[in-house]
Formats: C-alpha cells, sequence, structure tokens
C-alpha cells in the first residue's frame, strides 16, 4: 500500500506544477522530484526480489524525500510565490505522514 500511494504522489508532483501554472523551475523541479519518488516506490515494491531495496534504506530515503520536498518548497516559495509553496510543502508532509505512518518490517505469509 505504501507504494501505491507514493506512486500517487509522484504522479502528482510530475503534473500538477504545470496544471496549476507554477514556473517552470517549479515544472521542472516538480517532475525531477515526482521521477524520484516514482523510482523509490517501484523499488521498494518486492523487497525479498532481485536488486529490491532494502528496507532500512526506503525508510531513510523516504524521510529525506518529505524533508527535500519542504525544503525545496520553502525556497521555491520565496522565488516564485506562495502556490509554488503550498504545493511543495503539501507533497512534504503528505510524503512524511506516509513515512511515519509505515511500518518498515517484512511481513510473514
Amino acid at each position: 500500500m505504501h507504494s501505491a500511494i507514493e506512486l500517487v504522489l509522484a504522479a502528482t508532483l510530475i503534473l500538477l506544477p504545470s496544471a496549476v501554472g507554477l514556473s517552470a523551475s517549479a515544472a521542472i523541479v516538480g517532475f525531477i522530484a515526482g521521477a524520484m519518488l516514482a523510482g523509490l516506490a517501484l523499488s521498494g515494491t518486492a523487497p525479498s526480489g532481485r536488486g529490491g531495496l532494502p528496507l532500512s534504506a526506503h525508510a531513510v530515503y523516504d524521510w529525506a524525500m518529505g524533508t527535500g520536498l519542504i525544503c525545496t518548497g520553502i525556497v521555491l516559495g520565496f522565488a516564485s510565490g506562495p502556490t509554488t509553496l503550498f504545493v511543495f510543502l503539501a507533497a512534504g508532509m503528505a510524503e512524511l505522514t506516509l513515512t511515519a505512518s509505515t511500518s518498515y518490517s517484512t511481513s510473514r505469509a
């Protein structure tokens, strides 16, 4: 479920900045951050499979993405305006909320 929600957030980051008319720099940063988040979500779908990301590393990357999105929102918010601030702060808070609510442990079938 975590990866599915993360993929939705990634798609939102890719599409929303252009849809609401943010600056070109905000759209580019949104695209890059969304692509990184999509890659992170896809790498965590099969922790026991070949080439999967360890759960502990996934947790650290999730916290880093959330924190990075909030910092990006603050910086771009000063440069581009309050709408940019709101979009990236909301994405960062969504990522941090998802991260905080996830139990990063392997489930036994």
